[in-house]
């Protein structure tokens, strides 16, 4: 869930895995700012973040499929240009930040390649990505890092959160493009209940009261899913809900080459 304005909540479901992968790094690479900004306070909460996000973007070609969805972002904006009501100057500084995230798509590799050989995280790593909680008798290695003053720690976390930042900064982008590109709809869900077809999705988005018992559950495809809404589970209370729900539906169509 992410809070998109104070009065509202708003719940996301991808219906791509491409974009599944999408909003999962999106999350954890806000999740290694945050450990970034305490990583004075908790190294092991960075260094286990990092690792985290390493692995995630190792499993998935993130690189080829990022470059294809940018392409195809701007190859839609390009058709816009000649639309008499787009504003041109939104218009071009889109334009401008895709080319200028696309361009930064090659240096990727290379940054993660770094991270990859860097023979301390190299050290550490194998450890740390075991479940359970670990301390510091196990990591040597670590306890003397973390002995060097601290200025010298805050330069090589930097130095390794930035090492993503070009793959973070594209795949926001992707993930701000893809949201614009769907109004939201007020909906009523008939006992809870709502289930739709339509043309090929990327995301769905689901606007709430904050104060709303409820909370979506989605399952579908690109061109068909269900939304039932349910409460969290207590003692006594069912946890579907039986009632007609109002709330607010956007669809971020999936763009493709024929995309008009």
């Amino acid at each position: 869930m992410s809070s998109e304005q104070q009065s509202s909540s708003v719940y996301e479901y991808p219906l791509q895995e491409r974009f599944r992968t999408y909003l999962r790094l999106e999350h954890s690479f806000a999740e290694l700012n945050n450990a970034l900004a305490l990583a004075e306070h908790a190294p092991l909460a960075f260094f286990n973040t990092l690792f985290a996000t390493q692995e995630l973007i190792e499993r998935n070609d993130i690189k080829t499929e990022l470059a294809k969805d940018l392409e195809l972002q701007r190859a839609t904006m390009e058709r816009w240009q000649n639309h008499p009501q787009i504003d041109q100057n939104a218009l071009q500084g889109a334009l401008q930040s895709i080319t200028m995230a696309s361009d930064n798509l090659q240096y990727i590799g290379r940054a993660l390649r770094q991270l990859k050989d860097d023979r301390f995280l190299a050290s550490i790593r194998s450890r740390l990505i075991q479940p359970g909680i670990t301390g510091l008798f196990e990591l040597p290695q670590l306890q003397r890092w973390l002995s060097q003053p601290l200025a010298l720690q805050l330069q090589h976390w930097q130095h390794w959160h930035e090492a993503v930042q070009p793959l973070a900064a594209a795949i926001q982008l992707q993930l701000e493009l893809t949201r614009q590109q769907g109004e939201f709809d007020t909906v009523v869900a008939r006992n809870g209940f709502w289930q739709e077809s339509c043309d090929p999705l990327a995301l769905l988005r689901i606007r709430m009261p904050p104060d709303s018992p409820y909370y979506p559950i989605v399952s579908g495809h690109r061109q068909r899913f269900t939304l039932r809404f349910m409460a969290i589970p207590t003692s006594t209370d069912a946890d579907a809900a039986n009632e007609d729900i109002t709330f607010e539906l956007a669809r971020s169509p999936l763009l493709s080459t024929t995309t008009s």
